[in-house]
């Protein structure tokens, strides 16, 4: 039992659902987008077994790659507690990332572009993040490029033109306004994890971080405002509040600081998920007859309360 728990710790099996909710909310952004002409669930196993590829072969190569900084300061984890050879992990994270790519060639060169933008983010924060604070931005990368991977796989037209077919320049805009917000709330996270654990944080980064942990109340919500307002509101209520918490009960220590924080991400799919579920929304029709709406609803806050049990199964860092 020591082994499964130390490898579904490597994995961080904790944060795997919102891996599933932001690879959902991506799909469903980009459904809404193209008018809704595609088949709402083509693909979209497919699409999640990427996302779960790649995520849990960045954990794989992350350990590997720190062997010898966690032998000093994590003894705890499996490598440096000898539960497994490095070679495993390393093959593992090769297996897991080549499946993810080829499983992303078979839907569309969009989503092979999006999953090979997120295996170089993985590749460049795993070798930058012991070296500089910045390697934040790849970190937030892997996290957007999966709402990136979702967005393009609704798209019809780019199974036939790829980037040459009649692509706005509107829907970039719309896809990354949402992608920035998820972005700079992951950087904003590792940044207060990493200061927060100091005994003199600088003021003005941790000021930094605070602003950034709360940049998707407006990133999220700002395309949805104008036509949705309540909707939009409604959206932002259950991740203003967990952030509240966050930053007060479940502040201290760190690690439960930080696992807070994680497993509040896909309360930032939710901000988007309301407004985007209520222009989805048939007056004449019942929820039971609209199961496209309720999953736009439910998927997020299921991702949450499932990563939060999961932590007590093993540590989501």
């Amino acid at each position: 039992m020591t082994h499964l728990r130390a490898l579904l710790a490597s994995l961080r099996i904790a944060n795997a659902p919102s891996v599933v909710s932001n690879v959902w909310i991506g799909y469903m952004l980009g459904w809404f987008y193209w008018g809704e002409n595609a088949d709402p669930f083509s693909d979209l196993s497919k699409l999640i077994f990427i996302g779960l590829s790649l995520y849990f072969a960045g954990n794989l190569a992350n350990d590997w790659f720190d062997q010898k900084w966690d032998r000093q300061h994590r003894p705890e984890r499996a490598l440096p507690a000898g539960l497994f050879s490095p070679f495993v992990y390393l093959v593992g994270a090769l297996f897991l990332a080549i499946n993810g790519i080829l499983s992303a060639s078979s839907i569309s060169y969009p989503v092979f572009y999006a999953a090979l933008a997120i295996l170089a983010s993985i590749i460049l924060y795993t070798w930058l993040h012991k070296r500089t604070r910045w390697a934040v931005i790849p970190m937030g990368l892997c996290r957007a490029g999966l709402y990136a991977m979702g967005f393009a796989a609704s798209k019809p037209q780019f199974h036939d033109y790829g980037f040459q077919g009649p692509v706005s320049w509107l829907a970039y805009g719309f896809i990354f306004t949402h992608a920035l917000g998820l972005l700079i709330y992951i950087a904003g996270l590792s940044l207060a994890a990493r200061y927060e654990s100091t005994e003199h944080p600088p003021h003005g980064m941790v000021l930094l971080s605070r602003a950034m942990l709360f940049l998707p109340l407006a990133a999220m919500s700002s395309w949805w405002m104008i036509y949705y307002p309540l909707a939009s509101i409604i959206g932002l209520i259950p991740f203003a509040i967990w952030l509240s918490l966050c930053l007060t009960k479940f502040r201290k220590p760190v690690p439960r600081f930080v696992s807070a924080l994680l497993a509040g991400i896909p309360l930032i799919d939710f901000i988007a998920a309301v407004p985007l579920a209520n222009s989805l929304g048939a007056s004449d029709l019942s929820l039971q007859q609209q199961p496209l709406l309720l999953a736009t609803l439910v998927v997020p806050l299921v991702a949450f309360a499932l990563g939060r049990l999961l932590q007590r199964v093993a540590p989501a860092t």
